[in-house]
């Protein structure tokens, strides 16, 4: 057991430093409690594992064993007075439809209950003695607190894909609430003496390490499989980008070994001119009828590479979104309407975007194709829809097609992965899409997406691109034909 006191807050540790290195706002509070949570088993361990390993510390200077002592006690004055709090706060900021202004104004209001508990800790001046009738009850005020707000986060997210990650987090409250049980409610008196334990509980501390190490394991899953507090989506993004860089710096070097090569085909072609005239029929159209069929297919990719994985360079402009819209939905009508499928659009939010319309236009034609090719040949909907938040305007490209299989989601902005079978696909579309997104400080995004139902993309621009319209002007849907009619809700 020795061991597994040191590998608890070892864990512990390690995995809260490691989200905070991936900090965003929203998971910083959640990997202060994980780091928080650690100190309880730190002082445990040094109590009753390191120190007896190492002798009872006889050995060691007094200052450095009075430190080691002393950091034991801090530990776990911050486990009893500093993590609920913290805790409260992780549940709290890990609800992104609440306002940051709310956030604040509730992180300050949460604040003084646990300053006073510390105050009067000092006052006391026993910090090493912890009498828990004395705090365990505003502790568990603020465990509840968090609960709720972790709760909250879950419930109030609505979109599904996000949802399934709140549906993971709730896994914290559930290791707090124990915690809260056997450490806060299970224990009535605690006593640091000098490298001396003096502990009161009903005895059910001794199974958390099971909870501890199961926790770690747990999260490390979700992280590497799924995702998790929106860390495996920053290490895809920072991989899906290198990747472009990559990509983009050896396209030159690709084209021009791939055109030397063409030029030593042409120069066989101009050759097999010459034993055409020469008389040498047979020769002459054996070897050419084999070198333009491998010059087209060359030139073909040469061109397709380079159009789609060089840097976007942008040329910005004010565009009205409508005519933006329909001008795509116009260039892709031929194809749609030769297979039966309804294309429209929905403008839940008018005015002008500030954009590259030749990019822009063109990452909403490689959607509209993949939405295409997704559709089953009798026919299906495609609807092209724009909203506008507190942070951001929205243009969401919805069908009801195939759908993406769980195990592609993470993989599909990669540049060269498809899964179409058709030999002139690269793999390209979306990682240009992406990139394209990204030059224009936004992002893409699969919002849903269910196998035999349909994927909705979204593209998300910062919302000081987008100017609205004057509210009075009324909002319309674009129909199969071509009309202008009335909006019903298309989704």
């Amino acid at each position: 057991m020795q061991l597994i006191y040191i590998l608890m807050f070892l864990s512990l540790w390690s995995l809260g430093l490691f989200v905070l290195f991936h900090r965003t706002r929203s998971n910083i509070w959640i990997g202060l409690t994980i780091l928080l949570g650690g100190s309880a088993s730190y002082t445990f361990s040094m109590h009753l594992s390191i120190i007896p390993m190492l002798g009872d510390a006889a050995w060691m200077p007094e200052f450095f064993s009075r430190a080691l002592y002393v950091s034991t006690v801090v530990s776990m004055n911050i486990y009893y007075f500093v993590l609920p709090y913290v805790f409260s706060l992780g549940g709290l900021w890990l609800n992104e439809r609440m306002s940051s202004r709310w956030k604040w104004i509730w992180s300050v209001l949460l604040l003084p209950a646990a300053v006073l508990l510390i105050l009067d800790r000092a006052r006391q001046g026993s910090w090493h003695i912890f009498e828990m009738a004395e705090f365990r009850w505003w502790d568990g005020m603020y465990v509840a607190i968090g609960c709720f707000f972790y709760i909250l986060a879950y419930f109030g997210e609505k979109n599904e894909l996000s949802r399934r990650g709140q549906r993971r987090t709730l896994l914290f409250p559930l290791v707090m609430i124990w915690a809260y049980t056997s450490d806060y409610l299970g224990f009535n008196y605690l006593g640091l003496g000098w490298w001396s334990f003096d502990l009161r509980s009903n005895g059910m501390w001794q199974a958390n390490f099971i909870v501890i190490l199961g926790t770690v394991a747990a999260v490390l899953f979700f992280t590497i499989r799924y995702g998790f507090l929106g860390i495996k989506l920053r290490i895809e993004r920072e991989r899906i980008d290198y990747s472009i860089r990559t990509l983009t710096m050896g396209v030159s070097i690709l084209n021009h070994s791939i055109k030397n090569e063409i030029q030593k085909i042409d120069y066989l072609a101009e050759k097999s001119r010459s034993l055409m005239k020469a008389g040498h029929t047979e020769r002459a159209i054996q070897t050419m009828s084999q070198v333009h069929g491998l010059t087209d297919h060359l030139l073909h990719m040469v061109n397709r590479i380079k159009e789609k994985a060089e840097d976007v360079q942008l040329d910005e402009s004010e565009n009205e979104l409508r005519e933006l819209l329909e001008d795509v939905i116009s260039s892709s009508r031929g194809i749609t309407e030769a297979r039966g499928i309804a294309l429209s659009a929905f403008y839940g939010a008018e005015g002008k975007l500030i954009c590259d319309e030749v990019h822009v236009r063109e990452t909403l034609s490689n959607l509209i194709r993949n939405a295409i090719d997704a559709l089953p040949p009798e026919g299906g909907m495609i609807e092209l829809a724009t909203s506008v938040t507190r942070k951001e305007f929205i243009i969401e490209v919805k069908d009801n097609g195939a759908g993406i299989p769980q195990e592609y989601l993470a993989k599909i902005f990669e540049p060269f992965f498809t899964t179409k079978k058709n030999a002139l696909n690269y793999g390209l579309g979306l990682s240009y899409c992406t990139s394209v997104m990204s030059k224009h400080g936004g992002s893409l995004s699969v919002a849903e997406s269910v196998p035999g139902k349909g994927t909705t993309i979204v593209l998300h621009f910062p919302k000081y691109r987008f100017k609205p319209a004057s509210p009075a002007r009324s909002r319309f849907k674009w129909s199969r034909e071509g009309r202008l009619n009335p909006p019903a809700n298309p989704f």
